[in-house]
Order: structure tokens, then C-alpha cells, then sequence
């Protein structure tokens, strides 16, 4: 089956259930390389979503520079979307994020289920983000995962970030000015994830208005920093995957003692990202 050929199909079909279908046999067709699991016998778990263009060198790079500095957990990208040429569906299609938001919360409940006590940690970057969020809104009880860290999330600054507070301990905001053309142009001109046409929030953070006191207490945004370019990171939209930034910054937000309930309360977990020289 070409491209074409399937992209009519999806259009042509009106019955939830044969999209979702098509979705599945769409992804198995066009979605990128698949990154290889990394410890796959580890309890604990670092799972990383791509942005719209699928899974590819860019993140399988992001859990081998984890993993060279020294995290010892289960590393794997999770694969969705689309290749480059069919980009755009992947991030107006509706019924593949809704699809793609359950397939990850089932996921995390499957995990959770075979090793009750470990840790879950959820690296996502542009539309990646989305799926984070939406996946975590669909948990129910009291299952909780975390760090949660978006690298220039594409998703609008005004979301809201309480449903997917319910499960999630922590979550990190990473975004850039620099970053115009990912989350400046494109998302004013083609939309953001939740299909807002404004500047994403990976070039201007989240507005937190909504959130209570102690919300706003585990959500910590971080801007670009310069002294960052000596680390490979230039606040461009694929900068956040630099392996000097992913080992030294995202790294150390992951490990003990920042897993740790009371240092997160007590504001260290943002020390490295937030003070690294």
C-alpha cells in the first residue's frame, strides 16, 4: 500500500472503530525506526515520546546518552506518529491522538501492575508532549508517575496541566525563544497539539494561573540558559536531545535523591537544571 492509498482510506472511512484500524496498520507503515529497549529487565523505566516526526536517531540518542552517563533503568522510545512526509496528520489527527494517548496509559498501567514500587519517568519532546499529558489524564486511581520533563512541548500555553497533575508527581517544563520556527510560526500557522494557533508553550512556558498553590508547586518551568551552549543545546527545537544535555541537565532529575518525595517538596528537584554551571 503507498501513502496515498492509505491516507484516503483514513479519510474515506467514517466508523470510529475501522479508523482506529487504519491508525494501527498506518503506524506499523510509516512510523520511523524503532529505538531498541535498553535494560529491558530493569524495574524502573524512562520512557521517551518523539515529536511528530516518529521515532528516530534524534531520540534513540536521548536513552543511550542516558544510559552512557550513567542511569541504569529501563530506556525505550515510545513510537507514534508518522515519518517527515506525513508530519502534518500526526499532529492534526484527532483519532490518532486519542488512539495513540490510550495505547500509553495502558501501557504505564501494564507497567505499574508488574513492578508496583518502581519508578516512571516520562521524557517528552514537541507533540510528544501532548500525548504525555493526555495519556495522563486518562489514569485512573491513584497511579502515579514522575518526573514528568517536556522538552518545547506543542502544546498551547493556556493548557491545562491539572488532569495530568493528578498522576503525575512532578513535572519539568523545558522551552526556548529561540525556538521560532517549531513553536513560533508553525504552530500559529498549523496549530499546536490541542489545536490552538498561538505561539507554543516550548517557546514561552505555561501559564500556571489555574493551578492551586500546591499545583504550582510541582510544575518547574525552565527557560533557555545560555551557559546550556557548551552542553550542545542552543535553544533550537532538537537542541533539547544534545548528549552533553541530556546527560548532565535531564539526568541527574531522574536519579536519587531527587526520586525522593521530600526533595522534590523541598525544591531541589529544579537545582540542577536551574543552577547547572
Amino acid at each position: 500500500m503507498n501513502r496515498d492509498a492509505a491516507r484516503n482510506m483514513f479519510s474515506l472511512s467514517r466508523n470510529w472503530g475501522l479508523r482506529s484500524c487504519i491508525c494501527v496498520a498506518l503506524i506499523a507503515l510509516l512510523s520511523g525506526c524503532a529505538t531498541s529497549v535498553i535494560e529491558p529487565q530493569r524495574p524502573d523505566t524512562v520512557i521517551v515520546l518523539p515529536g511528530i516526526g516518529g521515532d528516530s536517531e534524534v531520540y534513540g540518542q536521548v536513552v543511550h546518552s542516558l544510559h552512557d552517563y550513567g542511569n541504569n533503568d529501563c530506556l525505550r522510545v515510545f513510537g507514534w506518529g508518522y515519518s517527515w512526509p506525513l508530519f502534518w496528520f500526526t499532529m492534526s489527527s484527532s483519532t490518532l491522538h486519542d488512539y495513540t494517548e490510550r495505547q500509553l496509559a495502558d501501557q504505564i498501567v501494564q507497567w505499574r501492575k508488574l513492578h508496583p514500587h518502581s519508578q516512571i519517568v516520562l521524557i517528552a519532546h514537541s507533540a510528544g508532549a501532548g500525548v504525555v499529558v493526555g495519556a495522563l489524564s486518562r489514569l485512573s486511581g491513584t497511579i502515579e508517575v514522575g518526573p514528568v520533563i517536556l522538552l518545547a512541548p506543542s502544546l498551547s500555553p493556556d493548557f491545562d496541566l491539572r488532569p495530568a497533575l493528578k498522576h503525575a508527581g512532578i513535572i519539568h517544563v523545558f522551552y526556548s525563544s529561540n525556538d521560532e520556527f517549531w513553536q513560533g510560526w508553525g504552530p500559529t500557522i498549523f496549530g499546536t497539539y490541542d489545536g490552538v494557533h498561538r505561539d507554543g508553550a516550548g517557546r514561552t512556558g505555561f501559564s500556571l494561573a489555574s493551578l492551586s498553590p500546591a499545583e504550582r508547586a510541582r510544575v518547574f518551568q525552565h527557560p533557555y540558559q545560555s551557559q546550556w551552549n557548551s552542553l550542545g543545546n542552543h535553544g533550537g527545537h532538537f537542541d533539547w536531545m544534545a548528549e552533553p544535555f541530556v546527560g548532565l541537565v535531564l539526568k541527574p532529575l531522574i536519579d536519587p535523591p531527587l526520586r525522593d518525595a521530600s526533595a522534590i517538596a523541598a525544591g531541589r528537584a529544579q537545582s540542577s537544571a536551574a543552577n547547572w554551571h
